[in-house]
């Protein structure tokens, strides 16, 4: 029964998630994201590389004018600053949206996150370094690239079966139309393995999201455990409102004595009220019990010379609609009429 419950088999909670993705622990398939770049960067090497290519090619004339020549130092100087300059200018689009494309992707699989640099010297064990190397998850990834590569080359080949006569008959073509032709033959190159990494990528995207999932699986008594600290223990709950109510009482009871009349059930009940007319629009219930704690508000009463008054209607309905520190509703007002004339009547008489 005790391995039973350690099992693993619920899943995990959201707290659970939340704390592993802190710790930068996150369902991140970089297939996806090497995907993602390939596909994005062949296109904009594809439409938007023209510009580029030119740039390039200026260059390329430019150092070529300097052979043969004599090479002094602002030569040197201007051929590595021209050089510099056109390479930044000609590849930054394209390493801002490699850069891009990386944060989209990441950012669509876990969201945004900054974890902060920790050191880890366990990491360092050799022990567990082997272990890691030769763990399911390392086999796993060694099979899925072995079997992406063997499709990668089975398709090269399958494709150049189908387009070994258009490489022969390229040699005897003007060289413009052999240089159309390799473009075209390597797009369709380009393209199945693009389409081959695609799939894998899907593939390996929800592969990276079950075995996440599947390495936060949590046990019953986990999930209880993490319940009870987000909640707080009962037993902790139950004494806090323990010492809650016996603070209440307590300052419940020390404002029976500043009462001017207690009504009782007789027995049962007892509701201390208190009228300031300069402070208050209506009597207010200073406090109110039943049973043993009625008893001890008319000890209290009666050590302080307070009224106590006997009306069994009256005390339930007050004890049952009205809270402590709540004033007398209108349909009382005149029931407490009665009761204050009574109560000033008894003032007077011990004057």
């Amino acid at each position: 029964m005790a391995g039973d419950e350690e099992e693993k088999t619920e899943e995990p909670t959201s707290k659970k998630i939340e704390d592993a993705k802190k710790e930068g622990n996150v369902p991140k398939s970089m297939e996806v994201t090497g995907a993602t770049i390939l596909f994005f960067g062949s296109l904009y090497l594809l439409f938007f590389s023209g510009s580029a290519v030119n740039e390039i090619k200026k260059l390329m004339l430019f150092v070529y004018g300097f052979i043969g020549q004599d090479v002094s130092g602002n030569t040197f100087y201007s051929i590595g600053y021209t050089t510099v300059i056109t390479l930044v200018v000609t590849l930054l689009p394209l390493f801002i949206l490699v850069l891009l494309l990386t944060f989209i992707t990441n950012w669509s699989q876990f969201g945004f996150l900054i974890t902060p640099m920790k050191i880890d010297l366990q990491k360092l064990d050799p022990i567990k370094g082997i272990k890691g190397v030769f763990g399911l998850k390392k086999l796993l990834e060694a099979i899925k690239l072995t079997l992406k590569l063997i499709i990668i080359v089975t398709v090269m080949f399958l494709l150049f079966t189908f387009t070994y006569k258009s490489f022969l008959a390229m040699m005897n073509k003007e060289f413009n139309a052999t240089l159309h032709t390799i473009i075209e033959l390597t797009g369709y190159f380009l393209a199945a393995i693009l389409l081959i990494i695609i799939i894998f990528a899907i593939i390996d995207f929800y592969f990276t999201r079950y075995y996440f999932f599947k390495s936060l699986r949590m046990s019953k008594q986990e999930v209880k455990d993490e319940y009870k600290n987000m909640e707080g223990d009962p037993q902790v709950k139950g004494r806090i409102r323990k010492i809650q109510m016996q603070m209440s009482m307590k300052r419940m009871m020390s404002d029976v004595p500043e009462a001017d009349v207690v009504i009782t059930n007789p027995t049962h009940y007892a509701i201390a009220l208190k009228y300031d007319n300069q402070v208050d629009n209506a009597p207010k219930v200073v406090a109110k019990g039943i049973d043993f704690i009625a008893l001890k508000i008319k000890d209290i009463a009666r050590d302080n010379s307070i009224p106590i008054i006997e009306n069994p209607s009256l005390a339930r309905s007050i004890y049952s609609q009205i809270e402590i520190d709540q004033e007398i509703p209108n349909e009382f007002y005149k029931a407490m009429a009665e009761i204050f004339s009574y109560v000033y009547e008894l003032k007077k008489k011990k004057r």
